[in-house]
């Protein structure tokens, strides 16, 4: 008997979209932004796709896109070429192994979502690479789509824990989900608002409009 491993990462992903307060109405904001922003057919450019939770909100919603999905990990883009098997849409969906730096400056992309993407990249030079990245790959009126775990110290984050736990508790979250993401989280090399800020202004984009915050 063989085990469908990419079948129980994309169970897992789900499972962690669902244990993390206010995740699943992020992603229908961020297709409420894509819809609102384009007035015709998206080219859009998920960056991380991996789990492929953007992927799936997008294909569900009725939005005319193209969709370029880019991860470095192997695996985590066969969860999410799964995930797009699920849904029934005529939108395309290309695949690419790899980092942003890999794809053609001036590609032209209307819409670049990094959702939960930056938080895992070191403030070393490596945050600021990869906002210039996206930067050079959107078209002029392009727009980035940003979310990430942001807090100043680790101890704002431990007094939102036992909210944080309820909210598992009355949706029903699967416990080790929950777990991972809490033991997670403060071991990330998370920016604060205002250095999230000055990078995206380094970065030579625009200051970013802030449209959803959940407990993080």
């Amino acid at each position: 008997m063989t085990i469908d491993r990419t079948s129980d990462r994309l169970a897992m992903y789900r499972a962690m979209r669902d244990s993390v307060p206010g995740l699943d109405a992020m992603y229908r904001l961020m297709s409420a932004l894509i819809a609102s922003h384009a007035e015709t057919r998206a080219r859009i450019l998920i960056v991380g796709a991996g789990g492929g939770r953007e992927i799936e909100e997008l294909l569900k919603q009725d939005i005319a896109v193209e969709i370029t999905a880019i991860d470095p990990t192997k695996t985590n883009l066969e969860t999410a070429r799964l995930a797009t098997e699920t849904c029934r849409s005529e939108s395309n969906v290309t695949f690419i192994c790899g980092t942003i730096a890999d794809l053609q400056r001036g590609a032209p992309f209307d819409v670049a979502p990094s959702v939960l993407v930056m938080h895992h990249i070191p403030d070393d030079g490596a945050k600021l690479a990869y906002l210039k990245d996206i930067r050079d790959r959107l078209v002029d009126s392009g727009l980035l789509i940003h979310a990430d775990v942001c807090f100043e110290q680790t101890e704002d984050f431990d007094c939102l824990i036992p909210a944080y736990r309820a909210h598992a508790r009355l949706v029903g979250a699967a416990p080790d989900a929950t777990r991972l993401e809490l033991e997670a989280i403060p071991q990330l090399p998370v920016a604060s608002d205002a250095r999230t800020k000055a990078l995206i202004a380094e970065a030579g984009l625009t200051q970013p409009q802030e449209v959803f915050r959940t407990l993080w």
